[in-house]
């Protein structure tokens, strides 16, 4: 008879189904196909009675030597190991096979006994982790890893379906793309919202690990910012993002800089001036509404990732990750002690396989080595990556960053310059190099008409856009019914510093309008995003008043 386990309530018996255990011995003793299926689900730890483990542990041996498995075998094994007298001799397993069992119901049977293992081995360890709060003998913030990591790894995993035939692979594939090219289903991936690149890529992949690297000091987390902004304003994207290097005001001062027509130094500074307001109004019209989370601990690692991203799929708010970066994360199992690289070779893992359980592209930083400094040509490529050859090993894509002013030492540079993304691993498609262009002073990248020098400053155009009725894609002026309410920030050329002014801008020159084909993967205005009027949602944002003379920010 089962006895009740040491930890359990008085009078309480852990989960078990010893009936349910009882006819998946009975199937795999008189039945070929139920041990296959059987086999694939279970194994002997999964058993509550320890005489049942015992018996399914000789089956898989039999199994396993490709011997026959009946009461004769698995008997005389039981003997051999000197377990036979333990489970109750030949008369116990003789018992097992007379039972009335459907042995088509093995399956059945064996996801009874797989939920009652995964419920006792949730109670052993939510025992563990109380035993060793009690004890007091490690941080609270250890006791919650270790609780995390155990109850991740007990959970399984959704997806895993098991072998298909190429013919239901197939079928579903076609299926989609049917549906796809028929406008009755979107692809289902996350657009970067750089249409040149988002076309070089095929847009990421759920489920697909990208890393973006470059030198220090090269734009790496400018240019990821970009892509969160960008999609989570552009395509409604819901954005979970790590910055273990800067502060949520830091990337709050470069998204608002990358919208207005403000620096991200005045913005630091405080140094706003008046006309600067409207800008900014303008700026938080068009931010406030989108779906960006951020969270700038440092030192966090990836189980502490996987709980908080996994709160957010759970509520539906979750469609890309980006961590910044790599490097700077600890391994779940080593708080910055042990080998730097195996360390860093699990992080990567667990980023990966993060991204393939929660169904999302993730984006991870890192940094490379100075190898690429040494050479003649100073483009980064995959041996440059640092601390571990398992990133590009685990990585879906790798992207370098690259800027030729970078290496360029004299006094002036040009406000904006040409950079490079570098496309050089990507497993859905072709190696290349997307030209776009790099704006340092309100740290944006953006995509020029055509490759080549950049001319005067120049904002591309803010996105979303109040479509125009000629072309449905093309932004109006202004909306007639919305003029109380900026939809997005008014687009001009950098403003004219007064000749006190220490930092000098070129004259602002009348830019021609972009051509109609730049606006065709622009998507459709949605007015269900606008801001809500103040008589409706008084806490909603409702513009800025400059600040008195006295400067007060």
């Amino acid at each position: 008879m089962a006895k009740a386990a040491p930890n359990a309530p008085a009078g309480k018996l852990p989960p078990q189904n010893v009936q349910a255990e009882q006819a998946i011995l009975c199937s795999c003793l008189d039945s070929e196909n139920a041990l296959t299926v059987v086999s694939a689900i279970l194994n002997p730890d999964d058993f509550y009675r320890p005489d049942h483990k015992l018996i399914f542990s000789a089956i898989l041996e039999l199994v396993s030597t490709r011997s026959a498995v009946d009461i004769i075998t698995v008997s005389d094994l039981m003997e051999k190991r000197g377990e036979l007298e333990q489970i109750g001799g030949t008369a116990y397993i003789s018992q097992l096979s007379d039972l009335p069992v459907i042995r088509s119901n093995a399956a059945e049977y064996a996801a009874i006994v797989r939920q009652k293992a995964m419920l006792r081995k949730l109670i052993n360890s939510l025992d563990d982790v109380t035993k060793l709060s009690y004890e007091g003998e490690q941080e609270a913030n250890n006791l919650v890893d270790i609780a995390i990591k155990r109850l991740s790894d007990i959970r399984e995993n959704p997806t895993g379906g098991g072998f298909e035939t190429i013919y239901e692979i197939l079928k579903r594939t076609l299926q989609e793309i049917v549906d796809i090219s028929k406008g009755k289903k979107e692809r289902s991936v996350v657009k970067t919202g750089f249409p040149l690149l988002d076309k070089a890529v095929g847009g990421l992949r759920p489920g697909s690990l990208i890393i973006v690297a470059a030198r220090p000091a090269m734009g790496k987390s400018a240019f990821v910012i970009n892509i969160a902004t960008n999609t989570a304003i552009n395509y409604n994207t819901h954005v979970a993002f790590f910055s273990l290097e800067m502060s949520k005001a830091e990337i709050g001062n470069r998204i608002l800089a990358s919208r207005s027509n403000v620096s991200t130094y005045a913005l630091q500074s405080a140094d706003i001036k008046e006309n600067d307001w409207e800008q900014i109004g303008k700026a938080m019209t068009l931010l406030t509404p989108a779906p960006f989370y951020i969270d700038d601990r440092s030192g966090i690692n990836t189980i502490e990732m996987m709980a908080k991203c996994r709160q957010l799929k759970n509520e539906n708010k979750l469609g890309l990750i980006i961590v910044d970066y790599l490097q700077l994360m600890n391994s779940a199992g080593n708080r910055g002690g042990g080998n730097r690289q195996q360390e860093i070779s699990e992080i990567s893992r667990s980023l990966k396989i993060m991204a393939k359980e929660l169904e999302v592209p993730v984006i991870a930083l890192s940094q490379l080595s100075r190898g690429a400094e040494y050479r003649e040509d100073r483009r980064p490529l995959l041996a440059d990556l640092r601390d571990s050859g398992a990133i590009e090993q685990d990585a879906d894509m790798v992207m370098f960053i690259y800027r030729d002013k970078y290496y360029d030492n004299s006094a002036e540079k040009p406000e904006i310059e040409d950079a490079e993304i570098i496309l050089a691993k990507n497993r859905q498609g072709e190696t290349k190099t997307v030209m776009v262009k790099w704006w340092a002073r309100k740290t944006l990248f953006f995509e020029p008409d055509q490759p080549g020098q950049p001319g005067d400053p120049q904002m591309p155009p803010a996105f979303p856009v109040q479509p125009d009725s000629n072309h449905p894609s093309r932004p109006a002026d202004h909306h007639a019914s919305n003029q109380h309410k900026p939809k997005f920030p008014h687009i001009s050329n950098p403003p004219k510093h007064a000749a006190s002014d220490s930092v000098s801008e070129p004259a602002s020159r009348n830019i021609p309008p972009l051509p109609d084909e730049f606006y065709d993967d622009v998507p459709p205005y949605d007015d269900s995003r606008d801001i809500p009027d103040p008589e409706v949602d008084p806490d909603g944002f409702t513009g800025f008043e400059p600040p008195e003379q006295d400067g007060e920010f």
